[in-house]
């Protein structure tokens, strides 16, 4: 029974976004019926436009921490340590995944998920990605909490069955969406993450650096690289000196305000902005 008033429920929420022409109050409806669908606790939406910094337009992230400050941070930039955004960008992955899916062994130990699912309360998150043809992306999260069970391969089954019918109904809201005119922003952030440190860094740091950022052990990052642990805690400490800072955290601040340093068009080290 529990399986068929789901099923009405997404009906329901499909004729109601169709009867409110795919406005933004008909997307935050489609999102509601993609959590009841799988059962999530809550979601987010987030536009990825060609050449331009992300926008979050719909989210119900519930927790104490206040999540304006945690959307406002990913959208600023936290963004590109994203292993969802990562797929979708450097892959052009489509589709529904899980974080277990698309992160790094130790992702758990990083200051991202330390960020945006630890200090959100959260213990799973699907991710459902889209591609358009003018290589633009939209994300759609679905997230339960730390009190609920992960989610399971059958939830994903589910979203990619309705994954066509989904993407039909955001090429349609897409069409209201006004597309402002900006220079190449997202180029310019991501390369500001492949140039982060590089002012200082040796060329080798800078590659560990860049794996410190996306999440990965000490331990990893030594296996990837073929080299011994002690090897790469050396160029970890190196690294914080000459960065001055001491722990992941603080590396992971520093790259964000770098980022938010960077004028309008610049390339090069971000670190090189800063006052």
């Amino acid at each position: 029974m529990s399986s068929i008033n789901n099923s009405m429920r997404w009906y329901k929420t499909l004729a109601s976004v169709v009867e409110k022409n795919f406005n933004s109050v008909a997307m935050a409806e489609l999102l509601k019926g993609l959590e009841h669908l799988i059962h999530g606790s809550s979601g987010l939406i987030t536009i990825f436009p060609a050449y331009q910094s992300p926008q979050t337009t719909h989210h119900r992230l519930l927790a104490n921490e206040d999540p304006i400050s945690q959307v406002e941070l990913y959208d600023s930039g936290a963004y590109l340590l994203d292993p969802f955004y990562r797929i979708a960008f450097d892959k052009k992955a489509e589709g529904a995944f899980t974080i277990k899916d698309v992160s790094p062994e130790d992702f758990e130990a990083s200051e991202y998920y330390n960020l945006f699912y630890k200090k959100l309360g959260l213990s799973d998150e699907i991710c459902i990605l889209f591609q358009f043809d003018d290589s633009s992306i939209i994300s759609i999260s679905l997230v339960r909490h730390i009190d609920e069970e992960p989610f399971s391969k059958n939830n994903i089954e589910q979203l990619n069955t309705v994954y066509p019918l989904i993407k039909s109904i955001l090429t349609e809201w897409r069409k209201y969406l006004t597309q402002p005119e900006a220079p190449n922003l997202e180029y310019q952030l991501d390369n500001a993450l492949v140039k982060f440190g590089s002012s200082v860094l040796t060329p080798r740091e800078g590659v560990i650096l860049h794996l410190i950022l996306h999440g990965y052990s000490i331990k990893t990052i030594a296996e990837k690289l073929e080299n011994s642990l002690e090897t790469i805690k050396h160029h970890r400490k190196k690294i914080y000196i000459k960065l001055d800072v001491s722990s992941q955290s603080e590396l992971f601040y520093l790259f964000i305000a770098s980022l938010k340093a960077m004028p309008e068009g610049a390339i090069g080290d971000p670190l090189t902005f800063l006052d």
